[in-house]
């Protein structure tokens, strides 16, 4: 494959390596240096304090103020720019330094970035970040959407759909991906479960909550505190529960932490595009109990790798729990194996060349691929 010079531009909520960008911090920090070792000049343009994934990534430090969150926005949010506003000064990066790259990209839910894409001369490409959430930035990605076809691409099917003019069979699926050496598998776990994601209303803690409860299971709790508050209620409404807080742990600690547990839970309250803590927990052998809807629904085989039960329902959530140790967990490290490095990055590369060429044999290859999205 042609080398390119590609910078990304990351989720402006935090530096990358403090949690606050979720996701999106995950895959870039996973995903820049394998690009880099493959022969591609690769930076990223993050808020200040944000770490180096790799020496070979050059990290463009920007000043400025974060957003408000999108993921607890209302649908009818207005649009608000700030003069000193991390995020718009991002993009002024970008577009004073475009001319040292091939291809733009930027991974992200801001109205600003898909705005400004027909100003730039250098090709930008978005991967949309989240599920559909505020009425007025999915305006302007349905106009650039029409405009520039090949120029977009999200993390899941499930998440496409949640954009009513997105034909999910036609949109780039990027998924996710792991380095599945440095997990361990684990056949023998203890009799506890685990939730992994920021502690923030919309990734429905307190289900866990309720399940840990009912079961008596004893409740490992891993993330970025992002809303105080929301754990303090959530502790106070169930006293019962034996929890550990593990707080925003590295890689290696959290999968320590994970594939000791017999099961992870999985519990949004909204759209997960993707879900990275997902495939995390199965490379270790822990099985995952999700929602089925969004991302989950795409990585986890009910009845295989985990369970898919109906969206807030503790019940069916409780039910699953308690049917998991009949699950073989070597299937769940199988399912983690079709998440690999080097997979990702070779649909990133794909995803790359679309956008700089608008490649027709490209979109041809993800056609043929729709029913096996993650080879």
């Amino acid at each position: 494959m042609t080398k390119r010079r590609v910078l990304f531009l990351t989720s402006p909520v935090g530096p990358l390596g403090s949690g606050e960008g979720g996701g999106v911090e995950t895959n870039l920090m996973n995903l820049t240096p394998i690009l880099a070792r493959r022969g591609h000049r690769v930076a990223i343009a993050a808020p200040a304090g944000s770490i180096q994934p790799s020496p070979d990534v050059l990290v463009y430090q920007v000043e400025g103020k974060p957003p408000p969150y999108a993921t607890t926005a209302r649908r009818d949010a207005p649009i608000i720019c700030q003069a000193d506003g991390v995020l718009e000064r991002m993009w002024e990066l970008a577009m004073r330094v475009q001319d040292q790259y091939d291809v733009i990209i930027g991974i992200n839910y801001d109205w600003i970035a898909y705005y400004l894409t027909p100003f730039f001369k250098t090709p930008v490409g978005h991967i949309i970040s989240i599920a559909s959430t505020i009425d007025a930035v999915d305006e302007i990605i349905r106009e650039r959407f029409y405009e520039y076809p090949n120029h977009f691409a999200v993390n899941t099917c499930a998440q496409a759909a949640t954009f009513p003019f997105i034909d999910p069979c036609r949109m780039m699926s990027l998924y996710g991906g792991i380095d599945l050496a440095k997990y361990e598998f684990n056949p023998t776990p203890q009799n506890r479960i685990s939730w992994v994601a920021r502690i923030s209303p919309e990734k429905g803690l307190e289900d866990a909550f309720a399940v840990a409860q009912r079961l008596r299971l004893p409740l490992d709790v891993c993330g970025k505190m992002q809303h105080p508050e929301y754990w303090n209620d959530c502790v106070a409404r169930y006293p019962g529960v034996d929890v550990t807080y593990h707080g925003f742990l590295s890689q290696d600690a959290l999968h320590r932490v994970v594939r000791n547990t017999k099961a992870m839970l999985m519990t949004p309250h909204w759209i997960e595009a993707f879900g990275n803590t997902c495939i995390e927990a199965l490379a270790g052998g822990t099985p995952v109990i999700a929602y089925n809807e969004g991302g989950p629904s795409e990585l986890v085989q009910d009845g295989v790798s985990g369970f898919l039960v109906p969206p807030r329902d503790i019940d069916a959530l409780t039910e699953a729990v308690r049917r998991v140790d009949q699950l073989d967990r070597r299937n769940a490290r199988k399912r983690a194996e079709q998440f690999s490095l080097e997979r990702f990055a070779d649909r990133y590369e794909r995803f790359i060349e679309h956008v700089i060429y608008g490649d027709p044999q490209a979109l041809v290859e993800w056609e043929l691929q729709a029913s096996h999205p993650h080879y």
